[in-house]
């Protein structure tokens, strides 16, 4: 039976993550508390939940955090330009 190789390579890749665990590299600041990561061996996606462990992202997780990201843009855009302290 012949296997083909680039499934073979996947199956090392996801063997390894399964036993020594995910290399997580950060790809995505969405605020102070929340960003996005991508295991760099099998490219496994992950966010941190409300506690701050890693949770598989879903679709669900990956728009709220767009939507987590976007405001967090509008209040420092708005904290920069329009509520700036005075100097005297």
């Amino acid at each position: 039976m012949k296997t083909d190789n680039s499934t073979q390579s996947m199956e090392k890749k996801n063997y390894r993550c399964s036993l020594l665990g995910h290399r997580y590299v950060e790809t995505k600041k969405i605020n102070l508390h929340f960003s996005e990561y991508e295991c760099s061996v099998c490219k496994n996606q992950a966010t941190n939940d409300s506690r701050g462990n890693k949770i598989n992202l879903t679709s669900k997780l990956k728009d709220i955090n767009e939507t987590l990201f976007y405001l967090n843009l509008k209040k420092q855009f708005l904290n920069r330009f329009y509520f700036q302290k005075k100097e005297e």
